[in-house]
């Protein structure tokens, strides 16, 4: 209402300290946000890079289930060996006696086999107790 009286334009103590608490405050935030998504981005490099080793690990595993399936197909593995003029024959039907089913059981649980039943039965040596021959 006193229009001599000299308006004062320039801010107090008071809302410059409270400016320049916001200001650290805001570039407080700035940094810590900068600093969490860096964190992500790391995170998120170090699953890519496990992601990357399981999907080879499981591509190596493919792989050699396929090499392992063609070392063991009986027409190949038949061909090597005549390559290799091995002695190694089939053994005809007639020769390969079964073992039934009780015997086996006991022998896979550790009992002892007679030895004349080894015999009896066709037994091969790894269902056999070694000690009993």
């Amino acid at each position: 209402m006193n229009r001599r009286r000299a308006a004062r334009e320039n801010l107090g103590v008071g809302p410059v300290v409270l400016l320049i608490l916001t200001a650290l405050v805001i570039a407080g935030a700035g940094v810590f946000h900068a600093y969490t998504k860096n964190q992500q981005i790391k995170v998120a490099r170090s699953l890519q890079k496990i992601e990357n080793r399981v999907s080879q690990h499981r591509l190596d595993i493919t792989n050699l289930e396929v090499r392992l399936e063609e070392q063991l197909n009986p027409i190949l593995l038949n061909d090597r060996l005549i390559q290799m003029s091995s002695d190694l024959r089939r053994i005809p039907l007639e020769a390969v006696k079964s073992i039934p089913l009780e015997r086996a059981a006991e022998a896979g649980r550790g009992r002892n086999l007679k030895r004349s039943s080894v015999h009896l039965h066709g037994a091969t040596p790894s269902l056999v107790d070694l000690d009993t021959l």
